[in-house]
């Protein structure tokens, strides 16, 4: 800003000098917004801004059942993502040095309103979406992270310090052997040669700077690139080629578009264009866009369309001539249209596919839903201009079929092949094998990649944690154990690997060693959602009912949309006789997991209790839907037919679900009193005396009592007959 005050001035206008910042009441509170309370129908959530203290929040709660706020959580805006061009994304930095997206964003479609962020707009939206060092690294300028030397790139991303907004060495790499030249006054030649000056460079290598950041293939999972495993989160250098860092990927046109408008991929739609294609790489984004120097608004058609003459003056006053064309400076308003993007749905881009005929208005700019759709097939390289084929290029390529599952059926044993042929050092190659592995349930496979990576590097806690999990998801507990507890002596704030542990020893019955794992771990990372609901049920099982409510709550605060912490709750206000609560809980968890057949029959016997027979019906069929051998279900079926008067069809559904499971303790002593209502006391004897030895307390004391109650049975017949 010094010595070059003009360039600083214009570039500062640009939204890529104002990508992140720190919050203030103009961007915030006081944005300009139709309504000041943001309501998400598919979540049943709402969301606010609020500013006490000197500091701005993003406040989120719902309707408890009661009809008052619940769930509420208001967490801080700590810096904010985004110009303000078209969107501001707000981030929130948490305890441990992360920072997370916070849900609801702000758009400046339609004068500024608020709306969900890409990937929240679900009846499930995330809570806590960590950003990724990839996230970072094209929004800001390079931030300080922890020491890479042992420790896992992909790891955690926490930052030790962020600047401001994208700055001068993004694309002109290092600069401070330029300013120390500058300041001892070395000549001109040498102060110009200490720091890159892109204009100096051929056009594909100038193309390549600004597709650091504005070349993605898709926003959508493929991968649409890997960065090679020896580079560093932040380590791309402007001086160098951007295949040295970035290995770039492409749908295969016979398996999905290729024509995806998305908001970062104004690059790959350019190098779509004929006029890109025809001009054989003397059309690059400099052609039209000059950092320091932007131009937007009415008075920069002419600008533009100056540009486009260059190449087609001729053609257009022949057309003009011919009545054929408009004499309009208007060529990007009709060859490179506003058009609304299919990954972030409230906002409008300049579609930088130079089109010959373009849409119609209502058509690019028609209101869109936000759609969950994924590629399956296979991934292709993206070459850039004036690449080659990196050496590692058949590993980058084999792994990227998996890394996002696009191709995981094929792409796994070609992979593993592979990686046996080539046998590379880098343990990441070795995870993502594993993990594609291990989610096509090849456990042996999985344990033996992971093992591989763990020898290259070991001191990786992603491979420890990975093989640690696998270990004890096939019963290897004294291994998985022990390979987390190496990796927790490491790291002993890694929460992850405490939690896992947690789940390993909560398995073998150490309750106690996993209970104190989840309380470190929280001590760690208070909002860690699983971990609280873990530990509530860890709680409950030891009689802690109070300690249990309180986790399964927090754990809610958090994660709202936690099924499964829903329907802990709901069990145990069941049993503590808060009933009407515990329905609410258990209906809302199974609108968050429709497929869990358990919660379905927890929430029919609330309303069973409350006299809401045919609700019940309905959940319990659901339930026998989805795992037709129910004993639990069948046995709640045959406790509603009795209820509606037909004790024939009740026994039947008892006999088939004891049928289903002969241990099943409910239904031996339901199918026992039946029997015994009927008054046939010598077939309810034996299901009784089974029924007495039963897991279940009240089940087992239940038979003794009626045991005790029946007359004298005849010495000539025996249980065994029956």
């Amino acid at each position: 800003m010094r010595c070059h005050q003009d360039e600083a001035a214009g570039y500062n206008h640009t939204g890529m000098a104002h990508a992140f910042y720190t919050p203030t009441a103009a961007v915030t509170i006081d944005s300009p917004a139709k309504t000041r309370t943001f309501f998400h129908e598919a979540s049943s959530t709402w969301y606010s801004l609020t500013a006490h203290g000197g500091r701005f929040f993003e406040r989120r709660w719902q309707r408890g059942f009661d009809g008052h706020d619940d769930n509420v959580e208001e967490l801080s805006i700590d810096y904010v993502m985004g110009s303000g061009n078209h969107a501001r994304t707000y981030l929130h930095r948490e305890q441990d040095g992360t920072l997370i997206e916070l849900p609801m964003a702000w758009y400046s479609e339609n004068g500024g309103e608020f709306a969900m962020n890409p990937g929240f707009d679900n009846s499930a939206p995330m809570t806590r979406r960590v950003i990724a060092y990839e996230c970072m690294f094209c929004h800001n300028a390079y931030p300080q992270i922890p020491p890479t030397a042992h420790r896992d790139l992909s790891a955690k991303p926490v930052y030790d310090s962020l600047p401001t907004g994208i700055d001068c060495q993004r694309c002109h790499g290092p600069g401070a052997a330029h300013v120390q030249a500058a300041e001892a006054r070395a000549s001109l030649d040498k102060i110009r040669a200490a720091i890159l000056n892109p204009s100096h460079l051929s056009n594909d290598r100038q193309m390549q700077v600004c597709e650091q950041c504005h070349l993605e293939t898709t926003s959508t999972l493929l991968p649409d690139r890997v960065r090679h495993y020896a580079r560093e989160p932040f380590g791309y250098d402007p001086n160098k080629p951007l295949s040295d860092f970035n290995a770039y990927f492409t749908r295969d046109p016979a398996h999905g578009r290729t024509d995806n408008f998305e908001i970062v991929n104004g690059v790959f739609r350019l190098r779509q264009s004929q006029c890109y294609l025809q001009s054989k790489g003397a059309l690059t984004c400099e052609t039209c866009h000059n950092p320091y120097d932007l131009h937007k608004g009415p008075a920069s058609a002419q600008y533009y369309a100056n540009i486009c003459l260059r190449c087609h003056a001729n053609t257009i006053r022949n057309l003009v001539a011919q009545h054929k064309h408009s004499d309009s400076n208007q060529c990007v308003t009709c060859h490179m249209p506003q058009r609304r993007t299919e990954d972030v749905v409230h906002a409008v881009m300049t579609d930088h596919l130079i089109q010959r005929r373009a849409p119609t208005p209502n058509e690019a700019l028609a209101p869109r839903k936000e759609a969950a759709t994924r590629y399956e097939g296979p991934v292709l390289r993206y070459l850039l201009d004036g690449e080659t084929l990196h050496p590692d290029d058949t590993l980058y390529t084999a792994v990227a079929q998996v890394i996002d599952k696009s191709n995981v059926a094929q792409g796994t044993p070609a992979l593993a092949k592979l990686l046996a042929e080539q046998k590379p050092i880098a343990p990441s190659f070795y995870i993502e094998l594993g993990d594609a592995q291990h989610q096509q349930r090849d456990l042996n496979a999985a344990i033996a990649s992971y093992r591989r990576a763990l020898e290259l590097d070991p001191k990786s806690s992603r491979a420890a944690r990975r093989l640690g999990v696998a270990l004890g998801n096939v019963g290897q507990t004294s291994e998985a154990l022990h390979v987390l507890g190496d990796a927790i002596t490491r790291e002993p704030q890694n929460e992850l690997l405490l939690y896992e542990r947690a789940q390993i020893e909560t398995r073998s019955g150490d309750v106690a060693s996993a209970e104190a794992d989840l309380r470190t771990a929280l001590a760690l990372k208070p909002d860690y959602a699983d971990a609280l609901n873990n530990l509530g049920s860890l709680l409950a099982q030891t009689g802690n009912a109070a300690g249990a409510e309180s986790s399964f709550r927090q754990a809610l605060v958090v994660n709202p949309y936690n099924a499964g912490a829903r329907a802990n709750l709901g069990r145990l206000l069941t049993a503590k006789g808060s009933l009407v609560e515990a329905a609410f809980q258990l209906q809302r968890s199974t609108e968050l997991a429709p497929n869990d057949a358990e919660a379905r029959l927890d929430y029919s016997i609330d309303l069973l209790e409350a006299h809401h027979e045919a609700e019940a019906e309905l959940q319990i069929r659901a339930a026998l839907k989805i795992n037709p051998a129910s004993p639990r279900g069948l046995d709640l079926m045959g406790q509603l037919a009795l209820l509606q008067g037909r004790s024939l069809q009740a026994r039947a559904e008892f006999e088939a679900a004891l049928k289903s499971d002969p241990n099943f303790g409910p239904a031996q002593l339901d199918l026992a009193e039946t029997l015994l209502e009927s008054g046939d006391v010598k077939s309810a004897i034996p299901w009784l005396e089974r029924a007495a030895h039963s897991s279940s307390p009240a089940v087992a004391q239940r038979a003794r009592e009626l045991a005790g109650h029946l007359p004298p049975i005849d010495p000539g017949s025996s249980s065994q007959d029956h």
